[in-house]
């Protein structure tokens, strides 16, 4: 059966007859029209397109590898252009998942609408406010729970050496295990060469500004070009609170000042380090019928990505709009989202309510990994590495290096 929300008629708001879905319908469209996210702006917002909805489930995308692009050739005025290899570039092909979750709202909670609804005592605006109110919360969660599928495979990608992985047991409960690998290359996968701890930094062993002024520096060597450090709440927190940042922001006669957000960020400039970014992301997975807190990034983690976009979000067509039933109610979110509500009851063999589903078909295509650069600097066994010619120890080694590595540093 369709949605309660249409039992609701002859109600008015600003003078003309209210339609509450055809009014978030006609919302979802001038969103979409000016890529204006609604209700909050993630993080996958800011660092993706979106492409347009298609009807095929295989994703492709250029993936640069070249870090460094070629400069054109020096030509006789009559001489042909040369032809460049393209060989540095892969074509990556995944499967476009679906994603999806539904909220039911029981007889209970409808009568309490249908109160207000017909309580003469009331003025009409105060009922569509409530009225309102309600549906909006269902297609909130709906739609920004899609959403959140997209920061949940990014971030957790940036801090997992480029993959991101369901597992029905830990964070997809009541879905499937899958795995998107964004085959980040081995050079970009780092781990330091002793914790970020304040007994480490009191040991002389460490200066993380310094740490991460290195790192810039050798990448720019490598062709890519800093924009953004992500890091979590409490790792930012920890390296403003350090004595060796502030030793640095302030000098030795005020070093037990706490350096402020601001004064960080000039001593990221003034060392050739890019803003951070501090990553909060928290979601709620229902598990048992229990709410559970999950955080995608790993916190024992660093990346730095180029600034601004550094890839696009495929969407397919959903299932839905491909098979629409005639007892449903659907609204197009934007970006291949579909909302669907429906009524169930006696007739359907089912306890009497309304359904609210969010679903889509999205996956994040990262056309920038070949830049993007992923470094462990806690949860670590620390290992002896090696002096290099220079008798100069590295701040940082790569995985496989630290993984073939089997001389424990003595604690």
């Amino acid at each position: 059966m369709k949605s309660i929300f249409t039992t609701f008629t002859g109600l008015h708001k600003n003078g003309a007859p209210l339609d509450l879905l055809a009014t978030w319908r006609k919302t979802f469209d001038k969103a979409s029209e000016k890529e204006v996210s609604l209700f909050q702006k993630m993080y996958s917002d800011g660092w993706f397109t979106y492409n347009t909805p298609q009807m095929s489930l295989t994703a492709e995308a250029i993936v640069g590898k070249y870090n460094i692009r070629f400069m054109a050739t020096l030509l006789a005025d009559e001489s042909p252009s040369p032809l460049r290899r393209t060989d540095g570039f892969d074509v990556w092909t995944k499967e476009i998942p679906r994603v999806g979750h539904k909220f039911v709202m029981f007889a209970r909670d409808y009568r309490k609408l249908q109160e207000v609804y017909e309580n003469p005592r009331l003025k009409e605006a105060d009922k569509v406010k409530q009225i309102e109110k309600n549906l909006t919360h269902d297609i909130q969660d709906a739609y920004l729970g899609c959403k959140d599928v997209m920061d949940f495979i990014c971030l957790m990608a940036f801090s997992n050496w480029g993959v991101a992985q369901f597992k029905p047991e830990i964070n997809n409960p009541g879905g499937r295990a899958y795995e998107v690998d964004y085959s980040m290359e081995e050079q970009n996968k780092l781990v330091s060469v002793c914790n970020w701890t304040t007994a480490n930094t009191k040991a002389g062993k460490l200066i993380p500004i310094l740490w991460l002024s290195a790192l810039c520096s050798d990448l720019r060597d490598r062709g890519i070009e800093p924009g953004e450090v992500l890091m979590s709440q409490e790792l930012y927190t920890w390296l403003r609170m350090d004595a060796t940042t502030r030793l640095l922001a302030h000098g030795t006669d005020k070093q037990a000042q706490v350096v402020t957000s601001s004064e960080l960020s000039a001593l990221l400039t003034e060392n050739e380090i890019p803003p951070i970014t501090v990553i909060k992301r928290k979601m709620g997975v229902d598990k048992d019928g229990k709410r559970n807190t999950i955080q995608p990034w790993n916190p024992n983690f660093i990346a730095i990505k180029p600034a601004g976009v550094i890839g696009e979000i495929q969407p397919a067509i959903e299932d839905s709009e491909l098979i629409e039933e005639d007892n449903v109610d659907y609204i197009n979110a934007g970006n291949g989202i579909r909302i669907s509500k429906w009524r169930t009851g006696a007739s359907t063999g089912q306890t009497a309510g309304e359904y609210t589903e969010g679903a889509a078909r999205l996956l994040p295509l990262i056309t920038e990994m070949g830049q993007i650069v992923c470094a462990q600097v806690r949860g670590i066994k620390e290992k002896v590495v090696k002096a290099d010619e220079n008798g100069v120890t590295p701040y940082y080694t790569t995985k496989a290096a630290y993984e073939a590595n089997t001389t424990l540093v003595s604690l």
